[in-house]
């Protein structure tokens, strides 16, 4: 169980630092009250996202998740005999945990930017670290 704890822990640690990192260069040149446009007017999205490489930095962010996850994974979690629950508590509780501290960061200041970057980081990260989960266990066995 404590192994589980401290890679779940690990898990959340490092990839808010990287998701973090990946979020900073993708919002570098925007002025965020060229933002608003997404909320008062009409704008088309993939505009906004080959203006700010978001795309590109959701894939570093998500292989990041991927490599890290099936690292801790087939070293650790495997190895320690920590079971298939246990396995899915690694892959959603850092997810959920994650996307409540990016909601409660600048909630006020930010809200929309805020609200988009919790659901990018919650759905990135479960889909990163629930296949690298899954291709480690199904295919170590």
């Amino acid at each position: 169980m404590g192994t589980l704890m401290l890679a779940i822990g690990a898990g959340l640690l490092y990839n808010m630092i990287v998701f973090y990192m990946c979020e900073e260069k993708s919002l570098k040149d925007a002025n965020f009250s060229d933002m608003k446009c997404l909320v008062q007017e009409e704008v088309d999205m993939s505009e906004c996202f080959e203006t700010y490489n978001t795309m590109q930095y959701m894939l570093y962010f998500m292989l990041s998740a991927f490599i890290f996850a099936a690292l801790v994974t087939h070293y650790f979690l495997i190895p320690a005999g920590v079971d298939l629950a246990g396995l899915m508590a690694y892959v959603f509780i850092p997810s959920l945990l994650g996307s409540l501290l990016i909601l409660l960061v600048k909630w006020r200041y930010q809200p929309f930017i805020k609200l988009a970057s919790s659901f990018m980081y919650g759905s990135g990260y479960m889909t990163a670290t629930g296949v690298a989960v899954g291709l480690v266990y199904f295919l170590g066995s």
